[in-house]
């Protein structure tokens, strides 16, 4: 009896370790995520950008700071994210507005995008995030996105930083948040990537490339970042610490954000009201040229 037993547990043990993957799955072909030469967006209006930066659970504060934004009548108008900034980017960036963000923020479960695993690279195997966010976008595309959007990952190996603007919107996030050691690396076309914050946690030269005249940039990070003094307005909310999948404290930090935000509104407008001189100065030294 005995012996059927262990044979038995044997077979169950089998089909269950065969049934589960031990590396990261290739992602390829025209879905896969991937760099397209950026394109500036013009506009007759200044063209404002934010990046949202890498940070964990403390990237709730980037819903706060949207909240702060949309109160002051202030939209951006092309979106960068880093990390957890990348989840909430894209979803930004989708169209979804301040009540909405808050709204999903607020009912976020930790198994919503963590699928805990004893097996393969990491702790988290990411599947779970990247459906996540396809489910909640409606599977679109990048490129499909209501604003130009990118999100910033890691390339194994090299530490160079990528920047996916084209493909799956849900994997391309996926590899932006894949925090080493904790979430598997995302192979995407044969190339292993790793969390966007190892290359830049607060890629602010991006949004500029994009064609953001005023970049505003916030900087969750435990330290602050020099990456982000490459923005004209940096954003640096006072975040309660806590574990990449502790939720506890949201509320906490998305009204963290809110009110660092809400301390630099002023300024964003100066900023911005320069660069409309700018541009209006600048069309009318083109009109004389001609």
């Amino acid at each position: 009896m005995k012996k059927k037993f262990v044979m038995l547990l044997t077979i169950v043990l089998a089909l269950t370790l065969g049934s589960c993957a031990f590396a990261p799955v290739n992602h390829e072909g025209g879905d896969a995520p991937r760099t397209a030469a950026i394109v500036p967006l013009k506009a007759q209006r200044p063209v404002l950008g934010l990046v949202l930066g890498a940070g964990g659970a403390r990237g709730f504060a980037h819903v706060g700071v949207i909240k702060a934004l949309a109160a002051a009548g202030l939209e951006a108008d092309v979106v960068v994210g880093a990390s957890s900034g990348a989840l909430v980017a894209s979803f930004y960036a989708s169209g979804m507005n301040a009540q909405a963000l808050e709204a999903l923020a607020l009912k976020l479960e930790d198994d919503d995008i963590f699928d805990f695993t004893p097996f393969g690279p990491g702790v988290v195997q990411g599947v779970r995030l990247q459906e996540f966010v396809n489910r909640h976008l409606n599977g679109r595309r990048i490129e499909t996105l209501a604003k130009p959007f990118a999100a910033v990952a890691t390339e194994q190996g090299s530490g160079r930083m990528a920047v996916f603007n084209r493909g799956d919107t849900g994997v391309a996030v996926r590899a932006s948040a894949s925090v080493p050691k904790m979430f598997w690396p995302v192979m995407i076309n044969g190339q292993t990537y790793v969390d966007g914050g190892v290359a830049s946690r607060v890629p602010a030269p991006l949004a500029r490339e994009m064609g953001a005249d005023v970049v505003v940039a916030v900087d969750i990070s435990r330290r602050p970042t020099q990456d982000a003094n490459d923005a004209d307005v940096v954003i640096r909310p006072q975040t309660t610490r806590s574990r990449i999948n502790d939720f506890k404290h949201r509320q906490a930090n998305i009204e963290a954000g809110e009110a660092a935000a809400n301390e630099v509104i002023q300024e964003i407008r100066a900023r911005l009201a320069a660069a409309a001189a700018r541009k209006i100065n600048g069309n009318a030294a083109a009109a004389l040229s001609r």
